[in-house]
């Protein structure tokens, strides 16, 4: 497999859970590293996973492709996979497959465009489709957006939705409950919206903070946790003294207890830009934790929540929306408890981890013995 990096981030999450999880007496897997392993490529290596990172050594680097080259050779690979939303691995892994059998290659496709294109591949990318063999889309939607807009055969394009282990997020843990409430000092009327994202501009966190500064006046008791981090962090703390919501907002940072901290949401938000989204892991956890979720009407988000029985869609980046769904929901408590039931079973029916990988493998196999 190559990537560039794999920091914290969905994308990188369902790689290491596929590699992980994939049966070890069928498949044996490498990782390329164009830099850095990131937090999640390190994960990969300590466990186990074959990697080699820094192939990379400057930014203009004659030698890349000798060195991937090599690596590849070695291997010999029967199934060569790309992950999309890392541009220059993209490239890279097609240049790659012009010198060296890379087997099947497999894109997996973890965006809808850019926030600069609606494409998720650009001219340069463009050069090498023909040799790729399968490119995996997360849902009917996206298969159908990577065909129109991306111009993609629909007999080359696979379909495998994202999954997770509904059961880490459904049962709540009373006592971590209790003590990470009174940790954040939230009151026992307090109603919590919580967001979890990286600080990053497609995620349109001001939205957010737009709804904050609306409810804040009529509604104090509701509060806005944000967690994740990224570089537009300074950006949006400095937004929240624009709009007068410190004390509403507050930044948790990246936080490795995701699965406990739901368990003290009231509604998890996505307000995301019409870019990039395609099926959020976030929004799939918070549906297994039984949370209400409030998400932009973007990628393949509909895919997954069909308005007003397992969760709320609401206009990308729409603050005022935003702030009226969520004053919609925390009034009507029954409907809100009824949209969370309904989410816990899609997320049972449809979105978990042992289906994922079970699709990956399939696919795997079916390429392998085509080679």
């Amino acid at each position: 497999m190559l990537v560039s990096t794999l920091p914290t981030g969905g994308a990188e999450r369902v790689t290491f859970n596929v590699l992980t999880r994939l049966d070890p007496d069928k498949f044996e897997s490498e990782v390329y590293f164009l830099k850095e392993p990131g937090t999640i490529g390190q994960s990969l290596l300590d466990h186990g996973i074959r990697g080699f990172s820094r192939i990379q050594r400057l930014r203009f680097d004659p030698f890349l492709i000798v060195r991937l080259t090599r690596r590849v050779r070695a291997f010999s690979p029967d199934v060569f996979l790309v992950l999309n939303c890392h541009r220059n691995a993209k490239f890279w892994g097609g240049l790659c497959s012009l010198f060296a059998d890379t087997g099947a290659m497999v894109i997996a496709v973890h965006n809808t465009g850019t926030m600069n294109s609606k494409r998720s591949f650009n001219v340069i990318d463009r050069l090498f489709l023909a040799s790729i063999s399968s490119v995996i889309a997360l849902s009917d939607s996206h298969a159908r957006y990577i065909e129109h807009i991306d111009g993609f055969n629909p007999d080359r394009i696979t379909i495998i939705e994202n999954g997770i282990v509904p059961q880490v997020y459904e049962n709540a843990d009373a006592e971590k409950t209790r003590t990470l409430r009174h940790q954040l000092d939230i009151g026992q009327n307090d109603k919590i919206v919580m967001m979890v994202a990286g600080l990053r501009p497609e995620k349109a966190h001001e939205a957010l903070i737009q709804a904050a500064s609306i409810l804040a006046p009529n509604r104090p008791e509701i509060k806005f946790l944000i967690v994740g981090d990224g570089p537009r962090r300074e950006e949006l703390e400095r937004m929240t003294l624009t709009h007068k919501v410190q004390n509403s907002v507050v930044f948790l940072g990246e936080r490795k207890d995701v699965s406990d901290l739901l368990h003290i949401a009231d509604a998890v938000v996505l307000p995301s830009h019409p870019a990039v989204e395609t099926l959020p892991l976030a929004v799939m956890e918070a549906m297994a934790a039984g949370v209400p979720v409030v998400a932009s009407k973007v990628g393949s988000v509909p895919d997954m929540i069909e308005d007003g029985v397992n969760g709320r869609l609401i206009s990308p980046a729409d603050g005022e929306e935003l702030a009226a769904v969520l004053v919609d929901l925390f009034d009507n408590e029954s409907v809100a408890r009824a949209i969370a039931a309904a989410a816990g079973r899609t997320v049972r029916e449809k979105y978990t981890l042992d289906r994922m990988v079970s699709k990956y493998a399939s696919l795997f196999e079916r390429l392998a013995r085509r080679d």
